[in-house]
């Protein structure tokens, strides 16, 4: 388990979160790499003061775990 960010600011997280679907979309990502960006760009959006976007390098994709729920 990887250990949690500070949170400052949870506005823009939501939009930042779609920015990193759509970024790794963008670039020919499957759908569970799309859902690692966006989870990386939310986390640092909620990590940074007030209302930035995070660029690229601000987010931590590698430290992001998708595994499949069985239903």
């Amino acid at each position: 388990m990887h250990e949690p960010i500070q949170v400052r600011s949870t506005v823009g997280a939501g939009d930042s979160s779609r920015s990193g679907f759509l970024i790794a979309h963008t670039r020919g990502e499957d759908a569970p790499g799309c859902l690692v960006q966006a989870v990386a760009h939310g986390s640092a959006a909620a990590a940074l003061p007030g209302t930035r976007m995070p660029s690229l390098e601000q987010t931590t994709p590698e430290k992001v775990t998708v595994r499949q729920l069985q239903l």
